[in-house]
């Protein structure tokens, strides 16, 4: 990619840095696709590469000319004097704002009429660079990209699209100290310490994006990295997921009614196979007003529940090896037991946290969890052995496991990937597993093994009633989640409400659910959801 020598540079006079921005566009790339981030400051362009036929994440920002960059550096330093942190709890980005228009304005009054000067666009990149991300914050406010990635100095920044998948950006940093201060504050507003003693860092970044970076060349011979995983502040939904193809009806339905029955679920997958994403999705469909505990390293977890309790572990202080100040996942599965939580969900397992979170499924508690793994079979090995050290014994007691996985979809003239649940298997024991549901990759659809349920045949002597009424009262369900898709209902929000009126009134929402679809209800009555409590 093209570079220009005052990218990250300074201009004539030495003393005035410019504000960091991306490079131009190459002149021989095609334009694919244009959007706004914000308008008419900055765009997002497409383009692919004539040369590679690869895409390429453009940010098309105004450029600050010699004069604007004066005043740029003068209105930082004076704000930088005069604003004063507020004493009372506001919102911190307003209050900036506000102030900053005010110190902007009194500038521009002193210093009077001048040509070639846009003052809207001067206050843009302070906004950026002093409440913003700086030069990633287009990257950071496109809600199409998932993951931010920086590799090192004179590396370019790549993003994670949710359409076009991995790119390049037009975004390189050639100077250290850019790249270290970018680091040094990205890592300060999150409340955490970042030094050559301590050059690892995990955190949380204001918008709960979860921030992993390492600084100067201590662990990285690059040069300091970061990697972004950006949190959804409106996360994907089961209606999103079902949009997406990520399962279909049939197994949505399969899965709200095990949720609500509070079977121990685990979530399988590799790294950005959707792990997180589809236990959000679980977890909005437990059992209205139950209570629900959440433990993570960072929190990731957004359920639009009250009765709900968020957990996040936090490292230790110090270089001994005290681990002093340490609060673990294992010690914080510990201390949820005491909450007396219905529903305990921990977000990855990894350690010993595992071993205490089946002991308490174990003692009825419904539990929600992912683990890194490629299958069902490779993720109970790893649970039965050490970190992990869940014994054999335990391992019944999970109900229910399902394979989240990145995959490459047919069908298509160009190479085009999604995320599907390749199977939904139920775990009798440790060398027994009933496969319910399973991807067909020719055709990219699900296969239904209902009938060979055997959590549902558990699931009907416990309640009294038949296999066949419980698989009526599923495509019941499913009848109300394609309502759900038609309507385009999809907000957690929402979501919740219905799931909740069909909890309290199965047969009046149904009811309208099939009218409005102009589809039959079902084939017989199943007992009443309120009767989804746990089968153990």
């Amino acid at each position: 990619m093209e570079t220009t020598k005052k990218q990250n540079g300074s201009t004539a006079d030495g003393d005035l840095k410019s504000p960091i921005t991306t490079t131009p566009i190459p002149t021989n790339f095609v334009e694919v696709e244009r959007y706004a981030i914000t308008e008419p400051f900055a765009y997002v362009v497409i383009a692919k590469d004539p040369e590679s036929g690869g895409y390429a994440y453009m940010v098309d920002e105004l450029k600050l000319n010699e004069e604007e960059i004066q005043i740029y550096n003068t209105l930082l330093k004076t704000l930088q004097m005069e604003l004063k942190v507020p004493r009372s709890d506001v919102d911190s980005k307003a209050y900036f704002e506000a102030s900053a228009r005010n110190i902007v304005d009194k500038y521009r009054i002193a210093m009077g009429r001048m040509a070639n000067i846009a003052w809207s666009k001067i206050l843009y990149y302070i906004d950026r660079d002093m409440v913003g991300f700086g030069a990633l914050n287009a990257f950071m406010s496109d809600p199409a990209i998932e993951d931010v990635s920086l590799d090192g100095l004179n590396r370019p920044l790549y993003v994670f699209h949710s359409k076009y998948e991995s790119m390049p950006t037009n975004l390189i940093f050639t100077k250290e100290e850019d790249l270290d201060d970018l680091i040094v504050r990205l890592v300060h507003i999150s409340g955490k310490h970042v030094s050559t003693a301590f050059p690892l860092v995990d955190a949380t970044l204001p918008g709960r994006h979860r921030l992993m970076a390492t600084y100067r060349k201590e662990v990285t011979p690059f040069g300091s990295t970061l990697t972004i995983r950006k949190f959804r502040t409106d996360p994907v939904t089961i209606v999103d997921m079902l949009k997406f193809g990520t399962l279909n009806t049939e197994l949505a339905a399969y899965l709200w009614y095990m949720m609500e029955s509070r079977l121990t679920t685990i979530v399988v997958g590799a790294t950005a196979a959707g792990k997180t994403t589809l236990l959000n999705a679980l977890a909005s469909m437990l059992r209205p007003g139950i209570k629900i505990v959440t433990i993570e390293e960072v929190q990731e977890m957004n359920i639009a529940v009250d009765n709900w309790v968020p957990m996040i572990s936090r490292p230790s202080y110090g270089l001994s090896s005290e681990r002093i100040g340490e609060v673990s996942l294992f010690d914080l599965v510990k201390a949820s037991l005491r909450m007396r939580p219905e529903v305990l969900i921990v977000g990855e397992v990894r350690g010993e946290e595992a071993y205490v979170l089946f002991q308490a499924v174990s003692t009825g508690h419904g539990g929600l969890c992912t683990i890194h793994a490629e299958d069902v079979r490779s993720a109970i090995k790893r649970l039965t052995s050490k970190p992990m050290d869940v014994a054999p014994s335990y391992i019944p007691f999970l109900d229910l496991a399902l394979v989240s996985r990145r995959v490459l979809l047919p069908g298509s003239d160009r190479m085009r990937f999604g995320r599907r649940i390749i199977a939904a298997e139920e775990v009798v024991d440790v060398d027994t597993q009933v496969r319910v549901f399973e991807w067909n990759n020719a055709k990219d659809n699900f296969v239904s093994n209902l009938h060979e349920s055997v959590k549902i045949k558990k699931l009907a002597e416990f309640r009294a009633t038949t296999p066949e009424a419980i698989i009526d009262e599923i495509h019941r369900r499913e009848v109300v989640l394609k309502w759900l898709v038609q309507r385009n209902l999809r907000h957690q929000v929402e979501l919740q409400k219905v799931f909740t009126d069909y909890y309290y009134k199965p047969q009046e929402t149904g009811a309208l659910a099939a009218q409005e679809l102009g589809v039959g209800e079902g084939r017989s009555k199943a007992p009443s959801p309120q009767t989804a409590v746990s089968a153990r």
